[in-house]
């Protein structure tokens, strides 16, 4: 009753570009001007951190997932974007955002065959305060777009942790140890899985999630997410 009720007013309302909030035609998921100046990733990538070469400072170090891909980088109108999916109560971002990143997908992991997708967890509790899992919105839509199989609440996070952006690079992977499981640990094993997350800083809220599903037997992980952040040593130089 009360997603109809959040479907009819938002139906009510003129349509806004995803990223800079401008008004836009109801056909449409980005206006004009965002479609022209957001901050693709584009050119040679590298798989393990899903930036240019430019902006890699990853130096190939092994993960437990095959590789990771996203359509942008986290700047201009994509960070105010995904800014307001996640603490401004904005869920209908998602349509667009998955569009890209299953378009992403179709073009960075053509050959891969999918068993299930999976999302990156949120606690009860942040859901709670959230309203929603935008990870979770992603994931669906990108399950839609592609036809895999979307596992909700597959990934569970067992407590809280401090913001992975808030924190140095030392303390990023220690911040997340032991912090996920998996709900069902026997409908892994030998599946190509694919995980989704909002944006990715270090890659290692990914890596850990990729952790548990190889500890469970996965035979390949993949990871897509939103966008990913420029890394510091070029920002810095």
């Amino acid at each position: 009753m009360i997603e109809a009720l959040r479907v009819f007013v938002y139906s009510l309302l003129p349509k806004r570009c995803a990223y800079c909030g401008r008004v836009i035609p109801s056909n449409r998921l980005m206006c004009y001007d965002c479609e022209k100046k957001l901050p693709r990733v584009t050119g040679t990538v590298c798989v393990k951190c899903g930036r240019g070469k430019e902006y890699c400072s990853c130096k190939g170090v092994e993960k437990y997932f095959i590789s990771l891909v996203a359509p942008f980088y986290f700047d201009g109108n994509v960070r105010k974007g995904i800014h307001a999916f996640k603490f401004r109560r904005s869920p209908d971002n998602a349509e667009a955002y998955s569009f890209e990143m299953a378009r992403t997908i179709k073009e960075r992991f053509g050959d891969a065959e999918f068993d299930f997708i999976v999302a990156v967890p949120m606690t009860d509790k942040s859901k709670k305060s959230r309203g929603y899992n935008q990870c979770s919105l992603l994931a669906e839509g990108i399950s839609k777009k592609l036809g895999i199989e979307y596992k909700p609440d597959f990934l569970v996070k067992l407590y809280e942790t401090e913001k992975q952006h808030g924190l140095p690079y030392y303390l990023r992977k220690g911040n997340l140890t032991g912090v996920f499981d998996v709900s069902e640990p026997s409908y892994v094993k030998d599946k190509t899985v694919l995980i989704c997350d909002d944006v990715s800083t270090s890659g290692e809220t990914l890596n850990e999630c990729a952790k548990m599903l190889w500890l469970h037997g996965a035979k390949e992980i993949y990871c897509v997410a939103a966008a990913v952040t420029k890394s510091e040593r070029k920002k810095n130089k």
